[in-house]
């Protein structure tokens, strides 16, 4: 049963109990009394009300994240982000993400193997520090390993988030460095590029401007996805959907 219908039979019942013209003469207070009667009786109908309410939220959120992603297709797809996976795949993954944040760690493995498993995702990774300053100065040093030594990038970027718990300062970070094989004294020649600063700015204007608040968050072809995937098994199942031309509700 629909809303309109329910409101229907609602209203219904009214002329049913006094008659079209004592139906008539009822007050707002009277119509009111009647509906809530009515919806106490049947509350199955509230649930369908607000399950109906999060779908159209969900519609439309989608709808709004598509003409956010278009907007700014640029820099979101274009820049000199670290990448993996396939870079000539026909769907591109782009992660916001946080080195000290635990739910992007949850999400790390599940990345991993879908990056296994699935060849035609490209995948770009930006950092986007939110939580600590050693979070921004995690991201430095990744993109200044990034810059002077990128065949040094993933190992330290998974060293990074194999890390338990936060990080807690920089000599930390330097130390993760090299157990990652980094040579430190390039990433701090590096660390003076202007480009990693410009990167971290542009990121967290781009995520502002998408409504992107938090840590990790997806755009995964044109949907965003905020927040950690349940399980591999969801994250595939949104993929698909995002594959098939299917808005995300």
């Amino acid at each position: 049963m629909t809303i309109r219908n329910t409101l229907f039979s609602a209203l219904a019942g009214i002329t049913l109990l006094t008659g079209p013209v004592q139906a008539a003469e009822l007050t707002k207070s009277d119509v009111e009394q009647i509906v809530r009667e009515y919806l106490v009786n049947n509350p199955e109908i509230l649930v369908e009300m607000s399950n109906a309410l999060r779908a159209k939220q969900a519609s439309e959120q989608a709808d709004n994240d598509k003409a956010l992603i278009k907007a700014h297709a640029k820099p979101l797809f274009g820049s000199d982000d670290p990448q993996a996976g396939n870079p000539k795949g026909s769907l591109t993954v782009v992660e916001f993400f946080d080195y000290n944040c635990g739910y992007c760690k949850r999400a790390h493995p599940l990345i991993s193997q879908l990056l296994s498993e699935d060849k035609d995702i490209r995948y770009i990774y930006k950092q986007f520090p939110i939580l600590t300053e050693t979070s921004h100065y995690a991201a430095r040093a990744a993109l200044a390993v990034q810059l002077g030594q990128p065949d040094k990038y993933k190992a330290f970027h998974e060293a990074l988030y194999a890390h338990k718990g936060a990080l807690a300062d920089e000599a930390q970070v330097k130390q993760i460095a090299a157990t990652a094989g980094v040579d430190w004294n390039k990433v701090e020649a590096s660390l003076k590029d202007g480009r990693i600063d410009q990167n971290l700015a542009t990121n967290r204007a781009l995520a502002e401007s998408m409504a992107i608040s938090g840590t990790p968050a997806f755009i995964i072809g044109d949907q965003i996805l905020r927040g950690a995937p349940r399980d591999l098994a969801s994250l595939k199942g949104f993929i698909k959907d995002v594959r098939a031309g299917k808005s995300i509700q």
